[in-house]
């Protein structure tokens, strides 16, 4: 048993040792930690505009969470500004529909729903304030009942996620789906 023990103590102080940490900043200092890569194969040239559309459509259990592809959007900022990218070559958007579509709403609909605020609304002010286009599924949100006043308002209210997701990506903006 001793022996069992002092295995995992030493495993846990090596992994503590040698594991990176993930760390904030520079864009968002208070949300989206991301790893440092040393010596990367591929990064993005100097000058080089990302386009991205971020499709959200993941459930999220644990109402007093924020919901991780959201912040997603944050670790994007942080990665590549982190490793060269300058802050106005980025453009970004994102779209929620089906599960996520709570995640999207304002503190008074959220806090009669749940009992507590939204934990998401730090995480879309701070993305609204960097230009980020969000949008909730009207499908969606038609389907369950939210209306446009139920919404957070950097929110838009779309026809629909599909219509959201082909217009970005015509417009030249790669879609990320996790």
């Amino acid at each position: 048993m001793k022996t069992i023990l002092s295995i995992w103590i030493a495993l846990f102080f090596v992994s503590n040792t040698f594991c990176q940490k993930a760390t904030e900043g520079p864009v968002f200092s208070d949300m989206g930690p991301v790893f440092d890569v040393n010596n990367a194969d591929f990064i993005p040239e100097k000058g080089e505009i990302l386009k991205a559309i971020f499709d959200i459509d993941r459930k999220v259990s644990d109402h007093t969470k924020a919901n991780p592809l959201i912040t997603s959007l944050h670790r994007y900022y942080n990665m590549h500004v982190r490793h060269g990218v300058e802050e106005e070559d980025i453009h970004l958007a994102f779209v929620v529909h089906g599960p996520s579509t709570d995640h999207v709403l304002n503190d008074e609909s959220y806090h009669k729903k749940y009992g507590l605020n939204n934990p998401n609304t730090s995480y879309i002010k701070a993305l609204s304030e960097k230009g980020v286009k969000m949008y909730i599924c009207g499908q969606s949100a038609s389907y369950k009942g939210i209306k446009k006043d139920d919404l957070n308002h950097e929110v838009k209210m779309a026809l629909s996620a599909m219509t959201v997701l082909t217009t970005f990506q015509m417009d030249g903006y790669g879609m990320i789906k996790f």
